[in-house]
């Protein structure tokens, strides 16, 4: 299935992420799942820039098969979540009060990350989650929080995006993850540098595979 810091992830979290002379053409939507992942079809390609944009931190590329370990994510100790498996070694850290966790590798600086968004009990479907994540980010540039907002790939329960962030150029990907009855439990993300593209879809592939909902626990047992 990063970011300069914790920090650079939460605001981006906090304005919807987390820019603008067009937006990408959409690609005609289609109906996948967790359970019949498809790498998402296109690639964020190089466009003539109208934005001051940085340059990278020259952190290696992240790379296609990281390992995973079990992470559960509860929304409250004893009650519903989902568990998924999070990049090995990469720091987890969850905002007070809120239902999203990201994760960092420790080695490198704003590059990449990974943010889980815990929807149990917000009773809407995958493609309604999805529709509301997209038009976030449109919100998110109209306040100018990023700029030159470009969709380079949407299916009925996924997105892929690339945006201008304080200064630097970030590609996101997506996946929103139902349950049997087709109620979304979990937004997965992964974002970072272009360069990052190949690992970021791979990544989000692998945690949106894993993820499994969690029974709140019974009473007389330990959390």
């Amino acid at each position: 299935m990063w970011w300069r810091a914790l920090g650079v992830a939460v605001v981006l979290l906090a304005v919807g992420v987390a820019g603008g002379y067009a937006v990408g053409q959409r690609a005609e939507p289609e109906r996948r799942s967790a359970a019949d992942p498809a790498p998402l079809p296109a690639s964020p390609l190089p466009t003539p820039e109208q934005f001051e944009v940085l340059p990278d931190p020259d952190d290696p590329a992240l790379e296609p098969g990281l390992p995973g370990e079990v992470r559960d994510l509860r929304l409250t100790k004893r009650g519903a979540g989902v568990s998924i498996q999070a990049p090995v070694g990469w720091t987890e850290n969850k905002q007070p009060n809120s239902d999203t966790w990201t994760y960092i590798a420790t080695n490198v600086s704003n590059t990449y990350s990974l943010r889980v968004n815990v929807l149990i009990g917000q009773h809407q479907s995958p493609e309604v989650a999805k529709t509301a994540r997209v038009t976030a980010l449109e919100s998110s540039e109209a306040d100018e929080n990023l700029q030159d907002l470009q969709f380079t790939a949407e299916t009925a329960d996924s997105l892929e995006a690339t945006y201008i962030f304080e200064g630097h150029r970030k590609v996101t990907a997506e996946r929103f993850v139902g349950d049997d009855n087709n109620i979304a439990i979990a937004d997965i993300a992964v974002t970072g540098r272009v360069v990052d593209t190949e690992g970021i879809r791979d990544l989000l592939a692998k945690v949106a595979d894993s993820v499994t909902y969690l029974e709140p626990v019974p009473e007389g047992e330990k959390p």
